[in-house]
Formats: C-alpha cells, sequence, structure tokens
C-alpha cells in the first residue's frame, strides 16, 4: 500500500477509540441496567432500575432520556426493552441511556 492508504488507515484507528471505560470511571456518575416501562413525549422514558452499582436505586423509577449516537441515529427504544445508562449524583431521579438491548429479562 501506499502512503495514502497508510495514513488514512491510521487515522481510521486512532478515531475508533472506546471511551466508554474511561467515561464511566467518572467518580460523579454511577452504571444502572433497566427496563423501560412507559414511552413519554420529547424522547424521554420511565425506566424500572433492575441493576445498579449504589443499592438503594435498585427498585426505582427513574426518568430516562436518550443521549449520544442514540439520539443522532434516532435509535428506537420500546416498552420491555433492557437499556443501560448512568445517572449522576447530583440528580438521582433522572438517567442518560447510552445502550438498549431487545432480549427480554428470560432470555
Amino acid at each position: 500500500m501506499g502512503k495514502v492508504q497508510d495514513h488514512k488507515r491510521s487515522a481510521k484507528s486512532k478515531r475508533q477509540v472506546d471511551t466508554t471505560r474511561a467515561k464511566a470511571a467518572r467518580p460523579d456518575r454511577f452504571e444502572i441496567e433497566g427496563v423501560v416501562e412507559e414511552c413519554l413525549p420529547n424522547t424521554m422514558f420511565r425506566v424500572k432500575v433492575t441493576e445498579s452499582e449504589v443499592e438503594p436505586m435498585i427498585g426505582r423509577e427513574v426518568l430516562g432520556t436518550l443521549v449520544g449516537k442514540m439520539r443522532l441515529y434516532r435509535i428506537r427504544v420500546l416498552p420491555g426493552d433492557i437499556i443501560k445508562g448512568y445517572i449522576t449524583k447530583y440528580d438521582l431521579n433522572k438517567c442518560k441511556i447510552t445502550y438498549r438491548s431487545t432480549k427480554t429479562g428470560s432470555q
């Protein structure tokens, strides 16, 4: 390959760095996993937390919104979907949805 192709390939690999671990390691937020209970207007969702790093959050209902690529590419989230997201320690009633899975709890 020529110099141009090598340059493009290395630039592409630099852009594809996974930063989710670094973002999740921030001390002011913690990861949650939950089930979408209800769809609300303006891409908001009522989410029931099923797993969390913080014990008291399990079983609570929070208000979730789409962020990042999910909002950009208009990923559809439906009731019954399992989602992953994060909650900041400053507002424990709202979460940001970062991942959607269509698997049900029984599978």
